[in-house]
């Protein structure tokens, strides 16, 4: 009897340390692959999208080693119960599945569908017990001597990110110059997927934006600003280098650091720069935003952000156990509004020596629209309202009655609010501090959205108005009160206009900034009609225009010009007809105005206008 307790106790010990050592060796694997794969586009789109980045160089380790020892707990239980040889050769088996499995979905995972690849780790698994049972006690002496090794790589790669990251961040910090006295804050305000028009202070009738209202009467609000793009990635980029994206080219490909950004500009003046992003998909370090920034939060903020975000096997539950077994259509990881004020008020509270500039994305107004209660509700006549338009379980354009559509826009709305008293709170929690008598803040969004109109839903399906008219207020020290600004604008004049209301003697970004604007009554002659600019999508809503072709647009004083390189041109006076149902493209009184816009967009992006072959 004791013999067999021995036995038991020895095989247990074995598993133990066998599941631990493969658990850091399939997560050491799993993360320089995640990492280095994705930088040479080998994976498949759904994991390239994935929060992999350095981070996942310690994260995945340490999910695996918890998920290995997870089972081994299992599996040593079968060793009461089952003939030794028999337990081992299952427990060998199960620990060498979860191991091929994990590396062989990283190369194949949308190039094999998963019953294969099961079938094909399967059999590759079957063949390694076998070698795993004749040499058992060599393989087990290997992962028993192997695992604090292992384990020791894994705590180090630990430290020096995270560790490494944060004595980079001080010391950047304090080797900036010294600003002149008096230098103002800057915070940038982006709200993903905002529509201007859904603002109580762009004439909503809905009362969406009190707060924000309040900062437009004592700031200058822009009538007319458009984005450079209808999505986020080539919208950021813009905003953050003041170049077109047919200058930066970071709509495919992430920004490479041929043009400098805001946040590089302001390190110079001797600001410290953080940017807090809610859009862990595009608007990341992973897509090149991190240049400029001493400190950028994207991933990694609870153990279950870490898991589903940045782990294989967190991607695997989340995409065939919470998405296709349970039919799950949330955001498990989203960050709410509430959540990136606190990162940015410990990030602000950080150090109080020198002036900060903070670019913060909030994500809750994007799809599917479904903020907190009581704003999900606050505008309908349904319970739980919207979500059913949804990007994340690739319902991009579902069939709506017009009751559901209503409840979408209901839930959109409340999402608005939500923003909306979450800016307050940020804005309470600064004058608390002191910092607002001297900050500059501009609040805007990377793209509006289609709620229906031309048939559409969502963003980077067009570049009607909807999708490229945004809000954009700038408020604080020295900024006019209650001016607004009809003529139209780009958001990618930011970095510029950054430069200038902080007096800057040196501007590297091409301009003109929006201060020529703010700080006098009349229009420059040449001031420059805004452009904008998305790519083809293909896989998409079949509805959307990009799912066909690339589409550039020119916004006018009263026309807009958009020219898709399939279906041609479209014009529309934007002033008369704002939500653009009736082209004037074909009528012959405005051939000399199409012309125009036409030479106006060769002129900047050279012709042939559409590059693509």
């Amino acid at each position: 009897m004791k013999k067999t307790i021995d036995n038991s106790k020895t095989l247990q010990k074995d598993i133990l340390a066998v599941a631990a050592g493969m658990g850091l060796l399939t997560g050491l694997v799993e993360g320089l692959g995640l990492f280095l794969l994705r930088r040479v586009e080998w994976l498949n789109w759904r994991l390239y999208n994935r929060a992999f980045w350095v981070e996942t160089l310690w994260i995945a380790p340490f999910v695996d080693l918890t998920l290995f020892l997870f089972a081994s707990f299992f599996l040593a239980l079968l060793g009461l119960v089952l003939p030794r040889l028999l337990a081992k050769r299952i427990a060998w088996f199960s620990l060498i599945f979860l191991m091929v499995f994990d590396w062989a979905f990283i190369l194949l995972f949308g190039r094999v569908s998963l019953l294969p690849l099961l079938a094909l780790t399967v059999g590759f698994s079957v063949q390694l017990v076998y070698y795993a049972v004749r040499f058992d006690a060599k393989w087990t002496n290997f992962f028993r001597r192997a695992t604090p090794w292992l384990a020791g790589v894994a705590l180090g790669v630990f430290v020096a990110i995270q560790g490494g990251g944060w004595i980079r961040e001080k010391r950047a910090t304090a080797n900036l110059p010294e600003p002149p006295a008096d230098t103002p804050n800057i915070i940038v305000i982006v709200v993903d997927t905002l529509r201007a028009d859904h603002l109580s202070a762009y004439g909503y009738e809905r009362d969406t934006s009190p707060f924000i209202d309040s900062l437009a009467s004592e700031g200058v609000r822009f009538d007319n600003a458009i984005s450079p793009s209808s999505w986020t990635q080539p919208s950021h980029a813009s905003m953050l280098t003041g170049r077109y994206t047919y200058e930066h080219q970071a709509e495919t490909l992430p920004l490479d650091d041929r043009f400098p950004t805001i946040g590089e500009a302001l390190q110079f003046k001797g600001y410290r720069t953080g940017a807090f992003s809610a859009n862990t998909l595009f608007f990341t370090r992973r897509q090149g935003f991190g240049r400029g920034f001493l400190r950028f939060e994207d991933n990694g903020h609870s153990v279950l952000d870490n898991f589903l975000n940045s782990s294989l096997y967190g991607f695997i539950f989340d995409y065939y156990g919470l998405r296709k077994a349970l039919n799950y259509e949330g955001v498990p990881t989203r960050r709410y509004a509430e959540d990136i004020n606190r990162s940015v008020l410990d990030w602000v509270d950080g150090d109080a020596d020198k002036p900060f500039f903070v670019f913060i994305n909030y994500f809750d107004v994007h799809d599917p629209y479904t903020p907190p209660e009581p704003y999900r509700s606050k505008y309908a006549s349904v319970s739980n309202p919207g979500g059913l338009i949804n990007g994340f379980v690739d319902r991009y354009h579902p069939e709506l009655t017009p009751g559901q559509l209503q409840s979408e826009i209901d839930a959109y709305d409340g999402a608005i609010s939500y923003v909306d008293d979450r800016i307050k709170v940020l804005f309470d929690e600064l004058d608390r501090r002191g910092e607002l008598d001297n900050t500059i803040v501009i609040i805007t969004s990377d793209h509006g959205e289609s709620l229906g109109e031309h048939g559409l839903l969502q963003h980077s399906a067009s570049l009607y108005r909807q999708e490229i008219h945004v809000p954009l207020i700038v408020w604080g020290a020295g900024i006019p009160a209650g001016k607004q600004i009809d003529a139209p604008v780009t958001t990618t004049g930011l970095p510029s206009t950054i430069l200038s209301l902080i007096d800057a003697q040196t501007d590297p970004f091409p301009g003109p900034p929006l201060t020529q604007l703010i700080f006098s009554d009349d229009v420059p002659a040449d001031w420059p009609d805004p452009i904008s600019e998305v790519a083809q999508f293909s896989g998409a809503a079949e509805q959307n225009p990009t799912t066909y072709g690339e589409m550039k647009s020119v916004v006018g004083d009263e026309m807009q010009y958009i020219v898709h390189e399939e279906f041609g041109d479209e014009l529309y006076n934007w002033r008369t007809d704002p939500e653009e149902t009736n082209s004037l493209a074909d009528n012959p009184a405005f051939t000399s105005m199409l012309d125009a816009f036409k030479n106006y967009l060769k002129e900047l992006v050279g012709e042939p206008i559409f590059k693509n072959p």
